[in-house]
C-alpha cells in the first residue's frame, strides 16, 4: 500500500464520497492544495486506512443516492466537478458528476437518467463543451430531454461555482434551463454505432399488482385519465360530482350493490371557474365534504426575488402539487380543469413535448396512488374517430390510461351520453346517461352499451330517419318480453338494419341485455312507454 499521495508537499483541502445505491462509501475523491486529485478507496484489511486505487471498484455517480430518490419531474443537472455538484445541492438541485473529470463518462451511468429531464452545465473551454456533449450523446434516446445549458457571462475556463460566486442565484439558473432548446445529436453522431446494452428484469422478481379503482372499471387509482367533450356540457359539473362522491363515500351510479367507496381528499385546479361563485355552489349542491378538497391557485417561491404568484406550470411546479398532496390527508383525486392551461410553454401539437410534459405527472400520480383526471375539448373534425378527436397532440390520448367523452342526445337537450373511448385497464366498461337538474349532475340508473364513435354519430344527427325506424322495429319485436338476441340480430339485418344503427337504438331506449340458459335475450325497460 502506497502512502505518497498524503506524504507528498501539499495538502488535502477536501474529500468527495462516492456511495452506492444503499450510501456504503465505496471511494473518495480528494482535493489538494495547490489544485490537485486522488482517489482512495477504505482498506477492508485495516479500517481507517486508505487504498491509492480504485481496483475492483465500479465507479459511481457521485450523490448517487439523492440522485435515485428525486421527483421525476425535477431536472437532474450533470456538470464537471464534485465541488458544483455540492453547491448546486445545497441550492435545492439534484445534481451530480462522474469521477475523474471530464472524458470519463461511463454507459453504466446512463440507467440513473431513464425517462428524466436532464440539465448540463458545461465548463467554459473546450474539453468542458466536448464533455458535455459526449454526456449528452450518451444520454440521447434514454433520457426524455437533455437540454446543454450555457452560462452567460462565464470567464473563460469558468464553472458554475464562478458564475453563482458572480452573483447569479437559484431562480436565473432556473430560467435559463428553461429557455434553453433541448439537444438534438448531429447527423455524424446520430450514424455512429453503439453497442447497447439492455437492462433486464426478471420476471421472477417481480411482484404482481392489481390494478386499483378510485371509480371501479372507470377511473384508476395511480394513473392519469381524461375526461373529453365539447364545452358547455358538463364536463366540469361531472368532475365536481366525482369530487363529491369520493370527499363523501356516497356509491357510484353504476354500482348495482351501492356499496359505499374509500373517502379521500381531492385537490382541484381550475382556469375557467371561479372557486367563489361556481366551483363553490356546484360543490355544495352535491353536498361534498369540503373539509377534505383544497384548490391551488397557484404558486410562489421562497425567495425575495421571485415576486409571485405564478398559474400553476405542469412544466415547473409538480413538487408544489406533490407538496399539496401530501400536507393534504388521504388526497385520492386531482382534477385539472382544463388540463391545456397547466402546460406553460408547451406545445400542446407536439407529441414530444406533451409526452415530456405529462410523463412526469403521471408518475407524480403513480407514487401516490392518487388519480388525476384531465380535462379537455374535442377538435371540430367530425371526420375523424374519436380516439384521434382530443383537443391537441394524440399523445394526450397515449399519456392517458383511460379517456372518457361526453356527448349530447341529439334527441334530449338535456341528456348527456358518457363514453369509454380509450380504457385500457377496464373490462367492458359500459356507457352512462345523465342529466344536470338544479345544479347536480344526475345518473340514469340503466347502463348502455354504445361507443364512443356511435354517440359523436348520434350527436351529429346522422341518419336519424334509420335510428327511428331501429327504434321501433325493437319496440315491435321486444313488445311481448325477452328474446334471443341473436333472433333480433337477424331479424334487424333482414330489414336491413345496420348494426351500428340497431346498437344506437337499444342505448336509446335503455334495452336489457340478459344472459340465460338458452343465450343471450334483449328485454325492453319496464318503464318503456308504448
Amino acid at each position: 500500500m502506497s502512502k505518497s499521495k498524503d506524504s507528498a508537499n501539499r495538502r488535502i483541502i477536501k474529500t468527495y464520497d462516492y456511495l452506492d445505491e444503499s450510501g456504503k462509501l465505496l471511494f473518495q475523491t480528494v482535493r489538494y492544495e495547490p489544485k490537485d486529485f486522488a482517489q482512495r478507496r477504505p482498506d477492508p484489511d485495516n479500517p481507517g486506512q486508505w487504498l491509492w486505487n480504485l481496483d475492483g471498484v465500479e465507479p459511481v455517480l457521485y450523490r448517487l443516492p439523492e440522485l435515485i430518490k428525486a421527483p421525476m419531474q425535477d431536472f437532474l443537472i450533470v456538470c464537471e466537478g464534485e465541488k458544483d455538484v455540492d453547491w448546486l445541492c445545497e441550492m435545492g438541485f439534484t445534481a451530480t458528476t462522474n469521477p475523474m473529470g471530464a472524458h470519463k463518462w461511463s454507459g453504466e451511468f446512463n440507467k440513473y437518467f431513464e425517462g428524466r429531464l436532464v440539465a448540463i452545465i458545461p465548463d467554459n473551454d473546450e474539453p468542458g463543451r466536448k464533455h458535455a456533449e459526449q454526456v449528452a450523446n450518451s444520454l440521447y434516446g434514454i433520457a426524455a430531454e437533455i437540454r446543454i445549458v450555457e452560462l452567460p457571462g462565464l470567464p473563460d475556463k469558468g464553472d458554475v461555482s464562478d458564475w453563482l460566486d458572480s452573483g447569479h442565484d437559484a431562480h436565473e439558473l432556473l430560467e435559463l434551463i428553461d429557455k434553453t432548446k433541448p439537444f438534438k445529436p448531429t447527423r455524424a453522431e446520430r450514424d455512429k454505432e453503439y453497442t447497447p446494452k439492455p437492462i433486464v428484469v426478471k420476471l421472477e422478481d417481480v411482484e404482481p399488482q392489481k390494478v386499483e379503482w378510485l371509480w371501479d372499471n372507470r377511473i384508476p387509482l395511480g394513473k392519469l385519465s381524461l375526461l373529453v367533450g365539447d364545452p358547455g356540457l358538463g364536463k366540469s359539473f361531472l368532475t365536481l360530482y366525482i369530487a363529491a362522491q369520493v370527499t363523501t363515500g356516497r356509491p357510484w351510479p353504476d354500482d348495482p350493490f351501492k356499496q359505499p367507496i374509500v373517502k379521500g381528499s381531492v385537490i382541484i385546479l381550475t382556469a375557467e371557474d371561479d372557486i367563489n361563485d361556481t366551483v363553490l355552489p356546484r360543490l355544495l349542491n352535491h353536498e361534498a365534504e369540503l373539509t377534505r378538497i383544497r384548490t391551488i391557485q397557484g404558486v410562489t417561491y421562497d425567495s425575495p426575488e421571485c415576486e409571485g404568484p405564478y398559474l400553476f406550470d405542469v412544466t415547473k411546479h409538480l413538487p408544489a402539487l406533490e407538496q399539496a398532496i401530501i400536507e393534504t390527508p388521504e388526497t385520492r383525486l386531482v382534477i385539472i380543469d382544463p388540463i391545456t392551461a397547466y402546460l406553460g410553454k408547451t406545445d400542446s401539437h407536439k407529441n414530444a413535448e406533451v409526452r415530456a410534459a405529462l410523463a412526469p405527472l403521471a408518475a407524480l400520480a403513480a407514487k401516490h396512488k392518487v388519480a388525476v383526471i384531465g380535462v379537455s375539448h374535442l377538435t371540430k373534425n367530425q371526420t375523424l374517430k374519436a380516439i384521434y378527436r382530443t383537443m391537441g397532440s394524440l399523445a394526450f390520448t397515449a399519456a392517458a390510461r383511460a379517456v372518457w367523452v361526453v356527448s349530447k342526445d341529439k334527441d334530449d337537450p338535456n341528456r348527456r351520453i358518457l363514453t369509454p373511448c380509450k380504457c385500457n385497464l377496464s373490462v367492458e366498461p359500459t356507457s352512462l346517461a345523465f342529466k344536470i337538474i338544479d345544479g347536480m349532475v344526475c345518473f340514469e340508473a340503466e347502463q348502455l352499451h354504445i361507443s364512443t364513435d356511435e354517440a359523436l354519430s348520434e350527436e351529429k344527427g346522422e341518419d336519424k330517419g334509420a335510428l327511428e325506424e331501429a327504434v321501433t322495429f325493437l319496440r315491435e319485436i321486444l313488445k311481448e318480453g325477452p328474446v334471443l338476441s341473436r333472433e333480433v340480430w337477424k331479424e334487424a339485418a333482414e330489414n336491413k338494419i345496420s348494426e351500428a344503427t340497431l346498437k344506437r337504438a337499444k342505448a336509446k331506449l335503455g334495452v336489457i341485455s340478459k344472459k340465460t340458459p338458452t343465450g343471450w335475450t334483449m328485454q325492453l325497460p319496464e318503464d318503456i312507454p308504448f
